[in-house]
């Protein structure tokens, strides 16, 4: 879901439409892989060193 939207360009709701989900899905899955992205680059940064 994040590459459709970062890589393919696609709207929330475009994404909705490509994978037969509502559009509350779409914001509520992308906003905690969003939220797990941040937690995963924030700690590669830390032990980056």
């Amino acid at each position: 879901m994040v590459l459709l939207i970062a890589l393919a360009g696609l709207t929330h709701a475009e994404v909705a439409e490509a994978l037969g989900i509502p559009y509350g899905t779409v914001a509520s899955r992308l906003n905690r892989a969003r939220k797990q992205l941040r937690k995963t680059l924030g700690d590669l940064e830390d032990h980056d060193g």
